[in-house]
C-alpha cells in the first residue's frame, strides 16, 4: 500500500509540473538585502518583504550580535516555562504601546499568531466576517474556530446587520493585502464595527512600518478602533527580524497566553528575533527617512512602468503586482528577469485566483533609481519578449 501512496503523490507533482503550478526552492549565499548571491549569481533583489532594508542593517546586526552574547540563541522552552525573556517582554510593551493597545504576546511567527488566535477568541456559537483575500493563514484560523463564517467582497464593508443578535460577531482582514497591494479601508471597517458592537482583527503584517508613519494600523484606527480590537504585527517584513506580535485589550491578550494553543505549546521564538525587533523598531521610529526613501522608490517605480505601459496593478504600497494572467507566461517573464540579473519570482494559483499569475515585485528603501529604472526597463523587454513565446 505504501509504494501505491508514494506514487499517488508522485502522479499529483507530475499533475502540478504539467499545470506550470509545481513550485521550488532556491537558496541565498548572503544576507537578506536589495542584492543577493543565488547558485553563484548576482542578483538585484525584487522580491524581499524587507521593505525598509533593516533585516541586515549593522544597528540591527549589533544588536543581535550584543544579545547573542547575553541570552545565548535557543530559547529551549515555551515562553510559559523557561523560554520568556525580558528581551520578548520589553519588544511586547514598546510595540503594544506605539499601536496604541493595551498589551501584547509574542508568537513564532505571523501564521502561528493567527491560526491561535483566533480559535481562541471566538467559537461555534460566534460569527466571522473575513474579506475574501484574506491570507491563508487567517482562512486557516478561521475555519479551525468552527464560527459560522461569511466572506464579503475584498475592500467592502461587511454587513454586519445581518448577525443575529445572540452571536457575537468579529470581523477579520488585512491592512495592506499582500499579493494585491491595496489597503482595506480600516477606517471605515473599524467604524462599522464600533457600531455594531463587533471585534475586529487586523492583519497588519505588510502594513505594519510602511502606512501611518510607521505605526501601520495603529495609525488607522486612532479615533475608530471597536473596544476589542486586535492588531497582529508580524516582524519579519518592514522589522527584519522574524516572529510576530498580537497587540489588544489587556484582558484579551490575558486570555490568549491562556488559550492560544500556538504560544502555549510552542517553543519560543529566541531573544535575539526581540533584539533584533526592537533594535529596527528604534530605527523606525528615530528615522523617517526609510520611509521617505520607500516612498520615492514606489513613485519613482510608478512613473517608470506607466511610461512603458507596463501591466502594473494599482497599488501605492511597496507591494506592485505585474500582472500577467496565464501561468506559463509569468514562469517565462521571471525567467527572463533572471537571466538578466534580477530576482523575481511567479506567483501562481493557488496563491492567486486563476487567470491572474503574476510577477510580484515589491520595493525596498534599499533600492536605489538605477535598479529600478533598470527593473522597469527589463519589464517592457520581457512583455514584449515573452508574450509571443
Amino acid at each position: 500500500m505504501s509504494a501505491a501512496y508514494l506514487g499517488r503523490l508522485s502522479s499529483a507533482i507530475e499533475d502540478l509540473r504539467a499545470r506550470d503550478l509545481l513550485r521550488s526552492l532556491e537558496a541565498r549565499q548572503s544576507a537578506q538585502s536589495s542584492v543577493l548571491h543565488i547558485n553563484g549569481q548576482r542578483l538585484v533583489n525584487f522580491t524581499s518583504n524587507d521593505y525598509l532594508g533593516l533585516a541586515a542593517h549593522p544597528y540591527v546586526v549589533a544588536s543581535v550580535t550584543e544579545a547573542l552574547g547575553n541570552h545565548g540563541f535557543g530559547a529551549g522552552g515555551a515562553a510559559l516555562l523557561s523560554g520568556r525573556s525580558s528581551l520578548h517582554e520589553e519588544l511586547e510593551r514598546r510595540l503594544a504601546e506605539y499601536v496604541g493597545c493595551d498589551r501584547a504576546l509574542m508568537f513564532s511567527s505571523g501564521y502561528l499568531a493567527n491560526t491561535g488566535a483566533l480559535p481562541a477568541l471566538v467559537t461555534a456559537q460566534d460569527h466571522v466576517f473575513s474579506d475574501r483575500l484574506n491570507h491563508a493563514s487567517l482562512i486557516d484560523g478561521v475555519r479551525a474556530s468552527r464560527a459560522q463564517v461569511t466572506i464579503y467582497d475584498h475592500g467592502t464593508l461587511p454587513a454586519l446587520d445581518q448577525v443575529q443578535s445572540d452571536r457575537q460577531s468579529l470581523v477579520v482582514t488585512e491592512s495592506l493585502f499582500s499579493m494585491d497591494g491595496d489597503f482595506a479601508p480600516l477606517e471605515q471597517i473599524a467604524a462599522r464595527a464600533a457600531d455594531h458592537a463587533a471585534v475586529l482583527y487586523v492583519d497588519d503584517a505588510h502594513g505594519f512600518g510602511i502606512s501611518g508613519g510607521g505605526r501601520g494600523a495603529g495609525a488607522a484606527l486612532c479615533g475608530h478602533t471597536p473596544a476589542a480590537t486586535f492588531i497582529m504585527i508580524t516582524l519579519g517584513k518592514a522589522l527584519g527580524s522574524a516572529g510576530a506580535v498580537i497587540a489588544g485589550p489587556d484582558i484579551a491578550i490575558e486570555f490568549l497566553l491562556q488559550r492560544a494553543r500556538t504560544f502555549i505549546f510552542d517553543t519560543a521564538p529566541p531573544a535575539v528575533c526581540a533584539a533584533a525587533a526592537l533594535a529596527a523598531l528604534e530605527l523606525l521610529q528615530s528615522d523617517p527617512t526609510f520611509g521617505q526613501r520607500l516612498d520615492a522608490n514606489i513613485k519613482r517605480f510608478h512613473g517608470r512602468t506607466k511610461d512603458l505601459r507596463i501591466p502594473v496593478m494599482p497599488s501605492t504600497s511597496p507591494i506592485q503586482p505585474v500582472l500577467v494572467g496565464e501561468e506559463a507566461h509569468a514562469l517565462r517573464l521571471a525567467r527572463f528577469l533572471n537571466d538578466r540579473g534580477f530576482y523575481v519570482r511567479a506567483v501562481r494559483p493557488p496563491t492567486v485566483p486563476a487567470g491572474t499569475a503574476r510577477i510580484r515585485i515589491t520595493l525596498s528603501a534599499a533600492h536605489t533609481e538605477t535598479q529600478i529604472d533598470n527593473l522597469a526597463a527589463a519589464l517592457g523587454e520581457g512583455f514584449a519578449h515573452t508574450a509571443a513565446a
